[in-house]
């Protein structure tokens, strides 16, 4: 290695740093000492490129990337094998010092990340509605300590903020690769001090387990296994054995060139193939993991090294994180105030801006904190570094104890967006009671005294609450509340184990209580058939969607034939059985679903002078989204003892579905009732109980 200035990119994946060379010395020593065998790998810069530009395009959505997310991954890798060989040459040379070591993860990731913060606070100021702006305070203070993996992983719930308003989501893996930078040095640290000879072993047994339990969770929780670090410290751990010589460099010129070949060719299958309805991260997650680790493998000197080592890519690479940091927020911002979909066009411009903003951040806020060490005192770097978290959560504590802003709109605006929490807070607790399961402590609703009724169903069916409330008030009768989140009305299937034996529960309730005369069946049908609403707004992603299991308790695909004919049967025989026990079936039909956020939508209207009642969705998204669905419950043909609800006759009397009437948007979010929209359907409910058979 020659005097002068060398570029050491070992300190993160997405960061580099600057060594003087053997004659210079900078504060505390730090920098390797000149045998160690650190030198710049121009082609991880380009994978770095590779890397962010896939989660880039794939959340402009321009539609070739649809597995860009593993873009995060290939960073993971990176960082695990940077990291490594930065801590393994730094201790071999005696010369480690994990102050040091965070002293520089503070100068790399905090001025970039808080001066983030803080214009996307402004921003929101400038933009958000309350109840969005107090969503992305929350999250504010979590990526600013580190932790908003765990605060979206927390927040997960099935009626939480949509993506499109989650400004910060992105910090998710900032966190995850920041816990990983503070436990995993120490680790090394004691595995070199204490058992030098056996630090493969002992880091290829910690990547078998951690991978084993990715696995295991992801078939459990996928979204655990998605945020949380210990499922994905696995992938920091394969860099890791790379950086601790696990496989010998390649001896033969071929064998580098092969392996790199492969390492590209996999991870343009990931893009390519990979989509949001690819289960993740589990097994398959492996996939661009071991792709990363082939070219890194494969070194700088062969043909897919120079190919990442050109001077495009490896520009891209080194603004990276600066890129990641600012393209996300960008994108939620615009996204939230256009309604509808962005054109192809603007998505590129918006891309292409991303990468400009990153560059100025790269050069104006990334740079002249990467200087020699020696212009700041240690200390002054920890305090900075603590002021920043402590100005960013006071900051964040103020918007979120005001109920984010709400005097910089007006009281219609603000009562306008004060609808996405409308669902009745009673029904939360009948459907904790209800996930309990309990028989004898049954939720009802109205008169516990004379109930009748039964609703069963997933949260569609507990959005009901508001209409089925007043019909219980005005007959004095009860309503038994069997409605839980994701599980449909079906028999012999359901989306997990708890939800089909929860289902053969209510069904044993239901025959075993002679004073139950009516059941109402009430289901999201499609998304169990179709997956999400995805066609219109941003309000959803199939990411994550609920899917049928079998049998054998595995999951069908989305989409799948196995899965719709498994419905199919599910709802017919439950409606058989109930029949042939005497029970009235009141069967509701789909609900009209919208494709965007409707108190939301409507709030922003209002804030540009615009009617809310203007805002509507053609009947024929209707007729499109909810054909299946529509003839597999027609095929439950007639019968005295069933009768049938149409929601659409109610939201839809023109070729318009209506979402705001009576002064009050008719939906909570997407496709959830409000209660004013509940209310709508009172009167075709309550007839449709009166119909049941006395006899």
């Amino acid at each position: 290695m020659t005097i002068g200035t060398v570029r050491l990119c070992f300190d993160g994946a997405f960061s580099c740093d600057y060594w003087q060379g053997p004659g210079h010395r900078s504060m505390n020593d730090s920098g390797p000492k000149a045998g160690s065998a650190l030198a710049y790998r121009p082609d991880i810069d380009g994978l770095r490129a590779i890397a962010v530009l896939a989660v880039l395009f794939f959340h402009a959505d321009l539609g070739f990337v649809p597995g860009g997310y593993v873009g995060v991954d290939i960073f993971f890798v990176i960082s695990g094998f940077l990291i490594s060989r930065l801590i393994v040459g730094e201790i071999a040379d005696d010369n480690f010092s994990l102050l040091r070591f965070y002293e520089r993860r503070i100068r790399r990731l905090f001025p970039a990340l808080f001066a983030m913060l803080l214009v996307a606070l402004v921003a929101g100021a400038i933009i958000l509605l309350p109840q969005d702006f107090t969503y992305m305070s929350r999250n504010a203070f979590g990526a600013a300590a580190f932790v908003s993996n765990i605060a979206y992983w927390t927040q997960t719930g099935y009626f939480e903020g949509d993506a499109k308003v989650r400004v910060l989501l992105h910090t998710w893996s900032l966190a995850v690769e920041e816990q990983v930078y503070i436990i995993y040095p120490v680790i090394l640290m004691l595995i070199l001090r204490k058992w030098p000879i056996h630090i493969k072993s002992i880091l290829l047994a910690m990547a078998t387990i951690s991978f084993a339990a990715c696995v295991w969770m992801t078939h459990l929780d996928q979204s655990t296994a998605f945020y949380l670090m210990p499922f994905r410290m696995w992938e920091f751990l394969v860099g890791a054995l790379l950086a601790v010589g696990l496989f010998k460099q390649p001896e033969h010129r071929l064998t580098a060139t092969v392996a790199g070949l492969a390492g590209l060719t996999i991870l343009a299958g990931t893009f390519i193939i990979f989509d949001d309805l690819t289960v993740f991260p589990g097994a398959v997650a492996l996939v661009p993991c071991l792709g990363t680790a082939l070219l890194i493998w494969a070194g700088k000197d062969v043909a897919t090294g120079r190919l990442l080592s050109i001077s495009g890519l490896r520009f891209v690479g080194q603004i990276s994180y600066s890129v990641y940091l600012w393209h996300w927020p960008l994108f939620v911002f615009v996204n939230y105030m256009v309604i509808g979909r962005l054109t192809l066009l603007q998505n590129v411009g918006l891309s292409a801006a991303a990468i400009a903003i990153g560059y100025l951040s790269w050069r104006f806020i990334e740079m002249p904190f990467r200087r020699p060490y020696d212009e700041t005192p240690q200390r002054s770097v920890f305090a900075l570094g603590g002021a920043s978290i402590f100005l960013v959560t006071c900051v964040s504590a103020a918007i979120y104890f005001s109920g984010g802003l709400p005097d910089r709109f007006k009281d219609r605006t603000v009562k306008l967006a004060s609808y996405e929490k409308s669902m009745n807070p009673e029904s939360d607790i009948c459907e904790k009671v209800e996930l309990q399961l309990a028989v004898n402590s049954r939720c009802t609703i109205g008169n516990p005294k004379n109930a009748s009724v039964f609703l069963w169903g997933d949260s569609h069916a507990g959005a009901l609450f508001g209409a089925l409330d007043q019909v219980a008030k005005d007959s004095g009768s009860g309503i038994v509340y069997g409605a839980s989140p994701q599980c449909p009305p079906l028999l012999g299937a359901g989306t997990s184990v708890e939800c089909v034996e929860g289902n053969r529960k209510r069904l044993d309730y239901v025959l075993k209580n002679d004073e139950i005369r009516t059941v109402i069946l009430a289901a999201r049908w499609s998304l169990y058939l179709e997956g999400r609403f995805v066609s219109t707004g941003e309000a959803e992603t199939n990411n994550g969607a609920p899917k049928l299991i079998g049998p054998d308790g595995e999951p069908y695909p989305l989409f799948s034939d196995a899965a719709r004919h498994h419905f199919r049967d599910g709802i017919r025989n439950l409606v058989q059985i109930l029949m042939a026990n005497g029970k009235h079936v009141v069967l509701v039909y789909p609900i009209p679903e919208t494709g965007y956020n409707i108190p939301q939508t409507l709030a922003l209207m209002s804030t540009r002078g615009e009617n809310p009642a203007d805002f509507t969705v053609s009947k024929n998204l209707y007729v499109e989204r909810q054909w299946r669905a529509t003839r597999i419950l027609g095929e439950l043909g007639h019968h005295r003892l069933l009768t049938r609800v149409y929601p659409a006759r109610v939201f839809c009397p023109t070729s318009r579905c209506l979402t705001f009437a009576h002064g009050a948007p008719l939906y909570f979010d997407s496709h959830h009732l409000s209660v004013p929209g509940a209310l709508m359907l009172k009167e075709p409910i309550e007839e449709a109980i009166g119909r049941t058979p006395t006899a």
